[in-house]
């Protein structure tokens, strides 16, 4: 009997290796403590590379509150690219929010752990708490970056095994639209491969991704500049010159035209349509008042919350602060909540110091269209509908010229029995807008983000 409950030991000793040294055991700020939570978090570096120098990059990962050992496993990689993927944790979709005190925290009611085990990855090196010791290294691109992503992911399961069987999903926003295929791309090699079979993965879910040159700011403007003009923010006349100029007129037709090199005069057309955006407006959501940052916006920050469209058919008391950022970096660089994360002292920010290298240059467009080739992985493309940064518009494009199938049309979805937004299924990939929300949705409409994402989870079941 000894010898059989010591196998016995020995055995749930060898499924159940999260690093004891990561688990976060104390964290400032946290209602009640971190012992009256129902989920454990862990955090701290992944060593990534064979140099000699140091690179770390830095994952917060938070257990499902659910049923660990077989909910899904999600990895979450914010945009920029640069920005750090704290802001999914501290903003949209993780356990907490930031308190406009700076140094407190509330639980958030939607939080996406409810339902998934998420790991929350600082990337590229140099963002955040994420760095190296070779300065070199902030140098990067997407190929680079998507090798470091991937090293740092086989890195994390050989520190947590027990989550190799979870169904596995890489997901993201923004600049992720190109991080989470590029990533899954190399994942998909190595489960083909043969060097990877025990990978459990099951799909990509990306929000407003930035995907062939088609946000602001890029070289293709047509979406930007049509929402802009669509929602009268810039005038007609404007509009029409730049739409004219640019040869936009088959754009939404023309599946095979390059529109990533426009001439001198559509630039300079564009320039001047953009010369009439307001000097306050948040382009990540339109309608969404914006973080004043002077004497007293903190306090005035939950009397104009309230002109959001959100409020126009929120359930509960959730609060929006356009102010968040602020009170997120407050929080984490308390010297206390940095001992208590494992990390090394850091003037945290939200955007990193690095230089990224061709960003526009190249579309992703082809690797969704290897997943729907070549895997039964599911696919799920989301839009908030008022981001004028990576419109709705550029979006519905690219994947209506992957020239899938429809399988369900075009229908609504519902949030308390209002529409919610938009939804159409194609074989292998599927396309939803969350109506009202911008670009970070989770931020803009967190109870409609969750409504869809724990409906599109369950249906695997």
């Amino acid at each position: 009997m000894k010898v059989a409950a010591l196998l016995l030991s020995v055995f749930v000793l060898a499924i159940q290796c999260a690093p004891a040294a990561d688990l976060i055991t104390d964290l400032p700020g946290v209602p009640g403590g971190v012992s009256s939570l129902n989920f454990q978090m862990y955090s701290g570096y992944v060593n990534i590379g064979k140099q000699q120098y140091n690179n770390s990059y830095f994952y917060w990962f938070v257990e499902s509150q659910n049923d660990p050992s077989t909910d899904p496993l999600l990895l979450w990689m914010n945009g920029g690219p640069g920005a750090s993927s704290l802001m999914g944790f501290f903003t949209e979709h993780g356990p907490f929010r930031p308190n406009p005190d700076g140094t407190t925290l509330s639980l958030f009611e939607y939080s996406w752990n409810q339902i998934a085990n998420i790991i929350y990855v600082e990337a590229p090196l140099g963002v955040g708490f994420s760095y190296s010791d070779n300065p070199l290294e902030y140098i990067t691109n997407d190929n680079k970056t998507a090798k470091q992503n991937y090293e740092f992911l086989l890195g994390w399961f050989e520190l947590f095994p027990e989550y190799k069987t979870n169904p596995f999903y890489i997901t993201g926003e923004s600049y992720g639209g190109k991080y989470c295929p590029e990533l899954a791309s190399l994942v998909l090699d190595g489960i083909q491969n043969g060097s990877t079979p025990w990978l459990n993965m099951k799909g990509v879910m990306v929000g407003n991704p930035g995907t062939e040159s088609d946000w602001y700011g890029a070289p293709d403007e047509y979406a930007y500049l049509t929402f802009l003009y669509e929602h009268m923010i810039i005038p007609q006349a404007n509009y029409t010159v730049a739409y004219n100029t640019c040869g936009w007129s088959n754009f939404l037709s023309n599946c095979n035209g390059d529109y990533t090199d426009p001439t001198p005069a559509c630039k300079e057309a564009i320039i001047k349509a953009i010369s009439f955006l307001p000097p306050v407006l948040d382009a990540y959501d339109i309608y969404a008042p914006v973080c004043l940052n002077n004497t007293g916006s903190a306090a005035f920050t939950k009397y104009i919350s309230k002109w959001h469209p959100y409020f126009r058919y929120s359930p509960d008391n959730t609060t929006f602060y356009p102010c968040i950022d602020n009170y997120m970096e407050a929080y984490l660089n308390q010297p206390s909540v940095q001992q208590a994360i494992h990390v090394k002292p850091t003037n945290w920010y939200w955007l990193g110091e690095i230089d990224y290298i061709n960003e526009y240059k190249y579309s992703v467009v082809p690797l969704w269209q290897r997943f729907i080739a070549e895997t039964n992985w599911r696919l799920l493309v989301f839009s908030g509908d008022v981001d004028s940064a990576v419109p709705t518009i550029g979006t519905q494009r690219w994947i209506t010229c992957l020239g899938q199938p429809i399988v369900n049309r075009w229908r609504p979805w519902y949030y308390l029995n209002q529409t919610a937004g938009l939804r159409v299924d194609y074989e292998g990939i599927s396309f939803l807008t969350v109506k009202g929300a911008g670009h970070m949705v989770p931020y803009y409409l967190p109870a409609q983000a969750y409504a869809f994402f724990s409906e599109w989870i369950n249906e695997a079941n």
